[in-house]
């Protein structure tokens, strides 16, 4: 299984063909991510693919090995806080309304993603989910929307009038 997945994280320089994922802007950053590894390890997830350390062959520079996780609770420190790094939780659910409830209980809101066959059911679900911005089955950032998150993923929207309206205040008044 491992070797079906490793053609998909392809990591390297980002101008080589084929490469997904580049390095990242900093050692801080490297550092937090491969302490999320740890953390999940130590947590009781099971690793699924790759883990700590730096790709093959890539030594210098901030690579980091793209990780998965299974057997995830959302009470991890890994399912709970933001990684901003190639690291991924599952967790597995065993209704709908359990998935939602998941989803929802984030302390984030940034983005959702579904995938589905059944697009007025995903739409269904969307308006259930606690964040800014769903995606169904697209991968695809449309710079002309709205954009924003709930909780503490931010408040407020970014373009068009709902970017406006955080710089606006209001002023009623009441006359005979």
């Amino acid at each position: 299984m491992l070797l079906e997945l490793a053609p998909t994280f392809a990591v390297g320089h980002p101008q080589t063909q084929g490469v997904k994922i580049g390095p990242l802007a900093s050692k801080k950053q490297y550092d937090r991510i491969q302490s999320y590894i740890t953390i999940g390890l130590n947590e009781g997830a099971k690793l699924l693919f790759v883990g700590p350390g730096k790709p093959e062959g890539l030594h210098e520079g901030y690579y980091v090995k793209p990780t998965i996780f299974t057997g995830v609770s959302n009470r991890m420190r890994i399912a709970r806080e933001e990684i901003f790094g190639p690291v991924l939780s599952v967790i597995t659910y065993s209704s709908e309304q359990e998935a939602i409830a998941i989803a929802n209980d984030s302390p984030y809101g940034l983005m959702a993603y579904i995938s589905t066959q059944d697009l007025s059911h995903a739409r269904k679900i969307a308006v259930q989910l606690n964040t800014g911005r769903v995606l169904i089955n697209i991968l695809k950032h449309d710079p002309l929307a709205p954009f924003g998150g709930y909780k503490d993923s931010g408040i407020g929207r970014e373009n068009e009038t709902y970017g406006l309206e955080d710089f606006l205040e209001v002023k009623t008044i009441i006359q005979q």
